[in-house]
C-alpha cells in the first residue's frame, strides 16, 4: 500500500519520559543521543566547564557554532569537571536518575574516571549504557585511536571508494561517525525495550570501523565469489550494469538500468539499438563489459541536459536521479516536503537544521535550539536536593559551571585543568 498523507502526529513522542545522559563529544556519540532526542527523549549533555570542543567551532564571525548546534539541538546542558571528585559524584548521582547514559571516550577511559557501567551497574540495574569507540571494547585494537577517516580505511571502505583509475577518496561524508551513532540508536532502544520489559540494563558496544565494515555486504560478496580484491568503481555497482552517473550537457543523473526491462526502455530513450550486440545480450554479460557499455551511453547523455534525459527516462520507467550539490539539496522540494532541513533561524538560533529523518505519528524531530554552555547546571544540581550556597561553592572551585546571569561577568575558567584536556590523560572523546 502506498501511503499518501503525512503522519498526522497525533501520538505522543515515542521516547517520552525516558531520560538519556550525555556523556559525549565530537560527532559520534552526540549524533547517537540527538536521535534519542528526536525521538521525545530528554537528553542533559554533561560537558567540561570550558565547554564541549566543539562550540569553539564557529562558520562566521559573531555566530554561534553551527556544528556544535546541529548534533545538540534539544539538549539541556551540565557543565561538569569530571576529574573533580566532585564531579564524578553528580555524575553518578544522575545516572541512577537515568534510562540510558552514552559516552564516547577510548576504551576503559570512563571506568578510569569511576564512571564505567561495572561502576554504575550496582547502584543502576536498569540502566542501558552505550559506549562508542574506534575499534570496541575488546580485541587487539582496543587500545587504538580510532577516527572517522581511520574506520573509513580500515573497514575497507577506503579500499573501494574513488575512481576508478585507483585514486582513492574518501566518503563524502562522515559515514564511520553517523553510522555508529545510528548503531548506538538502535542498540539503546533495544535494549530499552528489555529493560522496560523488566530484564534489567545492558551494555552496549559500539565501535566505529565495526559499524562501517559492516556494510561492506556486496564487496564481501564479490570477494567471496571471485577471490579478487574489490576496486574503486567510481559510481558505477558493483554487481550490475549500466547502474552509474552520467555525464549531460549541464550536469549529472544517475540511471540504473540493469534489468531488461529497464535496458531496452533506456536504449528506446536515448535512441541507440544495441540488440544485436552479444557483449550486451544479458544482464550478466552488461555486467562483464561495463565499460564498453558505459562509454557508449555517454556518448549519447552529452548531447542533452540531465532534465531532458530525466524527464523521458521518469516516463518510460527507468530509475533515475540527478547527482545533487549540497545547495541543490537545501532547496529541493522533495526534501522540503518532507521537513529533512528547517529554516527557522528564530527557533534554533541558526539559519539552517537537519533533522533526523524518521517521519512517523509520535516522532517529533527537531524541536528547539541547542543548549548555552550551563544552561542547566543549577537547576540540575537543585533537583539533586544542593542548595544555593553548595552550588554557589562548586562554582567558585571550578568544578561546576553555571550560565551567568544577564549582565553578570562571566565565571572564568577554573584554574584546574578542564576536562576537555584531561581528556587526553584519559582519552578523547571521539
Amino acid at each position: 500500500m502506498t501511503m499518501t498523507t503525512r503522519p498526522g502526529g497525533r501520538g505522543s513522542p515515542f521516547l517520552k519520559g525516558v531520560r538519556v545522559l550525555d556523556v559525549t563529544g565530537a560527532l559520534a556519540g552526540p549524533y547517537c543521543t540527538t536521535i534519542l532526542s528526536d525521538l521525545g527523549a530528554e537528553v542533559l549533555k554533561v560537558e567540561p566547564v570550558s565547554g564541549d570542543g566543539m562550540r569553539a567551532r564557529r562558520m562566521g564571525p559573531g555566530r554561534r557554532s553551527l556544528p556544535f548546534d546541529l548534533i545538540h539541538r534539544d539538549k539541556s546542558s551540565l557543565a561538569v569537571d569530571l576529574k573533580a571528585p566532585e564531579g564524578v559524584d553528580i555524575v553518578r548521582s544522575l545516572a541512577r536518575r537515568s534510562d540510558v547514559l552514552v559516552e564516547n571516550f577510548r576504551a576503559g577511559a570512563m571506568a578510569r574516571l569511576g564512571l564505567g557501567y561495572e561502576d554504575l551497574r550496582p547502584d543502576c540495574p536498569d540502566l542501558v549504557y552505550c559506549s562508542i569507540s574506534g575499534f570496541g571494547q575488546f580485541g587487539p585494537m582496543r587500545e587504538a585511536k580510532g577516527i572517522d577517516l581511520i574506520a573509513q580505511a580500515y573497514s575497507g571502505l577506503m579500499s573501494v571508494t574513488g575512481s576508478t583509475d585507483g585514486q582513492l577518496a574518501k566518503a563524502g561524508f562522515p559515514v564511520s561517525d553517523l553510522g555508529s551513532g545510528m548503531w548506538g540508536a538502535i542498540g539503546v532502544l533495544a535494549a530499552l525495550l528489555r529493560a522496560r520489559a523488566g530484564g534489567g540494563g545492558a551494555y552496549v558496544d559500539v565501535a566505529l570501523a565495526d559499524s562501517v565494515a559492516a556494510w561492506s555486504l556486496w564487496e564481501v560478496a564479490d570477494y567471496v565469489a571471485t577471490g579478487v580484491e574489490p576496486a574503486p568503481l567510481g559510481t558505477a555497482h558493483r554487481l550490475a550494469a549500466p547502474y552509474e552517473a552520467f555525464t549531460c550537457s549541464d550536469g549529472a543523473t544517475l540511471v540504473l538500468g540493469a534489468v531488461d526491462r529497464a535496458w531496452e526502455a533506456l536504449c528506446a530513450v536515448l535512441g541507440v539499438d544495441l540488440s544485436g550486440d552479444a557483449r550486451f545480450a544479458t544482464e550478466y554479460e552488461r555486467f562483464v563489459h561495463r565499460e564498453s557499455l558505459a562509454a557508449i551511453l555517454q556518448a549519447r547523455f552529452s548531447t542533452a541536459t540531465r532534465d531532458h534525459w530525466m524527464e523521458a527516462l521518469r516516463a518510460a520507467g527507468v530509475p533515475c536521479g540527478p547527482v545533487n550539490g549540497i545547495g541543490d539539496v537545501l532547496t529541493d522540494e522533495q526534501f522540503a516536503e518532507r521537513g529533512l532541513f528547517v529554516h527557522d533561524e528564530d527557533r534554533f538560533g541558526q539559519p539552517t537544521i537537519v533533522n533526523t529523518p524518521i517521519v512517523a505519528d509520535g516522532a517529533p524531530r527537531a524541536r528547539g535550539p541547542a543548549p548555552v554552555l550551563g544552561s542547566d547546571t543549577a537547576a540540575v544540581l537543585a533537583g539533586l536536593g544542593y542548595d544555593d550556597e553548595r552550588i554557589a561553592a562548586l562554582v567558585e572551585a571550578g568544578v561546576v559551571g553555571v550560565r551567568p546571569s544577564p549582565g553578570a561577568a562571566s565565571t572564568p575558567p577554573p584554574a584546574s585543568e578542564p576536562v576537555t584536556d584531561s581528556a587526553r590523560a584519559v582519552r578523547a572523546p571521539r
